[in-house]
């Protein structure tokens, strides 16, 4: 008979979660819940699970467990496994994503990006028919493929009737971000009182005051450690007693059934069955049935009718594993291995732990686990099966690989101290010239703050790049000086990389076709091969659209090198490619090269688009970094609208973010947003001082593309304190910068500049060049005849400047600009003209996802196509798309086209 759980101290969090269910019918939702190992998380489960089913809610339930932790998508698969049915409705990509995924068909495993969105779907269209309580526990046990999944479908269930619970022991992570916690503490005094009392047999006296000393308010030990003796209070003590507990009522039970629990325990999910099947393999002979009735007595096991067997607590399990013999592991394991002959990626760990010596075939299958781990953005699993891939091969160079590549993953998953001690490994095996320049590299690379490269100086992380490059490691040394001069660029603190880097990078000798060599010929030269870069792109004809990796080689190299109308073309076909794929690799850094190529050809909508998916998919990965990056593209588009930049918010309190935004890109950025909210605040000279520094060579915050890039915001602040010889001054630079670089941007820029200082000496030349020969950045160009026609306006040239600012106001409102479009209908009311305010645009009832789903569909995009490209569920979608239906007063998608005006194209929302 199943037991049932005394409950005490956790009514607020009863309440709060019957809430979601009762709620369940309107709007989704999702929960984790954390607290320490039997702080009652899986007791709080149970009672949440029973209420859900007597209000006709179908629950779904998963566990993870160190067993199945190596198992790509095994958790996943185990809670879709009753919706199966369901994936041959899903469109073709997400077909065979869980089909690969769950082993029904061959192929390489999809990435957790794609398998989530079939999830969500599969998810989404079973809870049309009844509404659904996933359950999915012990998170942290559970493989990283079905975890990153999992959490992307928890925080994209909206309006489907569904509710994702989730419990861990681990704390809050940036993985976690957007989704509701829910912390389990220790009980109080008075409420462990309570709790004893419930008991049948409640301690008394001296007993009992040693019990809630050791227990600390833990309801588990309160219940388990009855008789114990009181032990210090130090962290993880009542953990470890909890586990002795255990292990000792373990030891106790004769072999069979000893066998029997261990199987269960290392199978993950293995039944009564099973487990006797298991015994029988390793001892010959089936355990006496009783078996069971022994582990229930000694509170391993619970039976229930609907869930069969499983562990009395997560702990018993770590329990048993921890102190079973070494013999009698073994035994199960090999029984566990021959049971599971045919699915080898679930015996993966067995056998390696069973494995005694090199092996060949395994440590390749170890190694293609921790690369698929690595793509998922889980280095801490890389690194461990990388790691014992290593140990598996016999001595030479391949084994010195996996040991750097362990290293490597060590240092990505801020494991400093173990890859450290990984590459003194690596590098007393081998005298291999490239392997040593390897180790070299490796070890200045890591974030330890003792390094060179810590300190500023890249001249050993540029000896172990040119050691590689003349040893023929030539994919090896581009792939580093990529890195290299990204963090040159983008986390450093200086803007240029200096001379040393660009031997490095003529040395190479790629070919010129090269993608990668364009591209370093882009980050490390963009002021003096700019044009070269375009050049080399543009000759190697159109892009091959079934290769998204290449279309975002070419169009970041031609986005830095400033032709962003090319490069709009390629980011495009990059991201939609790489979105198809659910390729976390580049997807996120094409996201953002995307947006800023798209704002500067004038299309700000689609910018900022592409800028919130990657808040969204920064989110997705836990990547404070790149969320930080990607929030702080937002604030650009934030700043243009008058709103000044909020660090805090962008960073979210995390200290990875704080330091990203110390590098040379981003202090630039945030200097740009305050400079645009600061004009249009009416604060000309502060936007002036903000931008001021960005042209001189000689300062700490000197960064050339920015500078470019606001031109517009400098110059007008420049003009409205009359400082006209800084205007002078900034047309100098920028000519001086023209003589080797053409760019788009550059030409715009230079040409405001120009037409800022014409507006003095012959105002009606000025404004004629610019209506024959528009600026090739839109916004510029609206910018420019914003400036002209305020410059008529003060010079008493009132029905020239109208003309000339209504063309501006034009451009605002396509671009769309609302605040300048604003400023520019201030300035016309100031000539006299009668100017009303601008109509109410019906969008702006909108949220940002409803304007982003309207969009797409006015391009014709069913509801599926549009969920996923944007990540979400059909449901949501359709509900986004009713609820904007309503507040435009339209009947359906035929009237978008009246609203949002003519599609652009199939690239969304512009």
């Amino acid at each position: 008979m199943e037991e049932r759980a005394v409950v005490v101290g956790r009514d607020g969090e009863l309440e709060r979660l019957r809430s979601l269910i009762d709620r369940i019918g309107s709007e989704g939702s999702a929960v984790v819940v954390d607290g320490d190992a039997g702080v009652g998380k899986t007791t709080l489960v149970d009672i949440v699970t029973a209420y859900a089913r007597s209000r006709d809610v179908r629950v779904l339930r998963t566990a993870g467990s160190t067993a199945e932790s190596g198992e790509q998508y095994a958790a996943l698969q185990l809670l879709l496994h009753p919706l199966r049915a369901g994936i041959d409705a899903l469109p073709p990509p997400q077909r065979s994503a869980l089909e690969t995924a769950f082993h029904l068909a061959d192929g390489v495993q999809p990435s957790p990006l794609l398998a989530g969105l079939a999830a969500l779907t599969v998810v989404s269209d079973a809870a049309a028919v009844t509404p659904l309580l996933l359950v999915v526990e012990d998170v942290h046990w559970i493989d990283p493929e079905s975890r990153w999944a999992l959490r992307m479908l928890a925080r994209r269930i909206g309006q489907d009737p569904v509710v994702v619970l989730m419990t861990t022991r681990e704390r809050p992570t940036d993985d976690e971000a957007g989704l509701e916690r829910i912390h389990l503490g220790p009980l109080s005094e008075h409420e462990a009182d309570a709790l004893l009392d419930a008991l049948p047999r409640p301690p008394l006296g001296a007993a009992r005051r040693a019990l809630l000393e050791l227990a600390q308010g833990n309801p588990l030990a309160l219940v388990e450690l009855t008789g114990r003796g009181p032990e210090t209070a130090e962290d993880g003590a009542v953990t470890r007693r909890l586990e002795t507990a255990f292990a000792e009522r373990f030891v106790d039970l004769d072999q069979p059934a000893r066998l029997a629990v261990l199987a269960i325990a290392l199978g993950g999910t293995a039944t009564a069955e099973d487990a006797g099947r298991f015994v029988d393999r390793a001892l010959g002979r089936y355990p006496d049935p009783s078996w069971i009735d022994r582990a229930v007595a000694a509170s391993l096991l619970v039976w229930s009718d609907r869930s069969g067997l499983r562990f009395r607590h997560p702990l018993v399990q770590t329990a048993v594993t921890k102190i079973s013999r070494p013999s009698e592991r073994a035994a199960v394991l090999r029984a566990l291995v021959q049971e599971h002959a045919s699915d080898p990626a679930r015996t993966l760990w067995w056998r390696s732990e069973l494995a005694t010596g090199a092996d060949a075939e395994l440590s390749a299958e170890l190694a293609a686990h921790a690369r698929s781990a690595l793509a998922t953005g889980d280095p801490v699993a890389a690194a461990r099966a990388t790691e014992r891939a290593a140990e598996l091969t016999v001595p030479g160079p391949l084994r010195v690989e996996r040991l750097l590549d362990a290293a490597d993953q060590a240092g990505l998953a801020g494991r400093t101290a173990d890859a450290a001690l990984l590459v003194q490994r690596a590098a007393t095996e081998t005298n291999d010239p490239v392997l040593s320049a390897r180790a070299a590299w490796i070890r200045e690379t890591l974030p330890t703050g003792r390094t060179a490269l810590a300190r500023g100086d890249l001249a050993p992380a540029l000896a172990a790049v040119r050691a590689l490059q003349e040893h023929g490691a030539v994919d090896l040394a581009t792939g580093a000086l990529l890195h290299l001069a990204s963090i040159a660029w983008d986390h450093n603190r200086v803007a240029v990389p200096g001379t040393p880097m660009l031997e490095a990078v003529h040395a190479l000798a790629l070919p010129d076709d090269d993608p990668r060599s364009i591209l370093l010929a882009a980050v490390t030269e963009p002021l003096v091969r700019g044009d070269e870069v375009v050049e080399r792109v543009l000759a190697r004809g159109a892009v091959d659209p079934g290769d998204p990796e290449q279309a975002w080689w070419l169009g970041y190299a031609l986005n830095i090198a400033g032709e962003f109308v090319e490069a709009r073309e390629r980011l495009e076909l990059a991201v939609a490619g790489l979105r198809a794929r659910g390729d976390l690799r580049i997807l996120p850094q094409a996201l953002l090269g995307a947006s800023m190529s798209n704002f500067q050809a004038g299309r700000l909508g689609r910018a900022r688009t592409l800028a919130e998916e990657a808040v969204v998919l920064g989110r997705d990965l836990g990547d404070a970094g790149y969320a930080t990056a990607a929030r702080a593209c937002v604030a650009w588009f934030d700043g243009i609208d008058g709103v000044p930049p909020d660090r805090d918010a962008i960073t979210a309190g995390s200290a990875t973010g704080a330091h990203v935004l110390q590098s040379s890109v981003m202090r630039a950025n945030l200097q740009g947003v305050t400079a645009v909210s600061a004009l249009l605040d009416g604060r000309p000279r502060d936007a002036r001082d903000a931008l001021r520094p960005l042209l001189e060579a000689d300062g700490d915050a000197y960064n050339p593309n920015f500078a470019v890039l606001t031109t517009q915001d400098y110059v007008d602040g420049a003009v409205a304190t009359e400082s006209h010889d800084l205007v002078d001054l900034h047309a100098r630079r920028l000519a001086e910068l023209h003589e080797t670089w053409h760019g788009p941007i550059l030409v715009s820029a230079l040409r405001y500049t120009e037409s800022a200082l014409a507006l003095d000496v012959d105002p009606d030349a000025a404004v004629r060049v610019l209506r024959d020969r528009p600026l090739p950045m839109p916004y510029m160009q609206a910018r420019a005849l914003l400036l002209a026609g305020d410059h008529l306006r003060r010079a008493g040239r009132t029905a020239d400047s109208r003309t000339v600012l209504h063309d501006a106001l034009v451009l605002f409102e396509r671009l769309p600009a609302p605040a300048w479009a604003r400023r520019a209908r201030e300035v016309l009311r100031a000539t006299g003209e009668r100017m009303p305010d601008a109509p109410p645009s019906r969008t702006t009832v909108l949220t940002p996802q409803e304007l982003r789903i309207c969009a797409l569909a006015n391009t014709g995009l069913t509801n599926r196509g549009i969920a996923q490209q944007l990540f979400l569920s059909p449901r949501t979608v359709g509900a986004h798309l009713y609820s904007a239906y309503r507040k435009l007063g339209i009947s359906g998608r035929a009237q978008l086209a009246e609203v949002l005006g003519p599609a652009q194209g199939g690239s969304g929302a512009g």
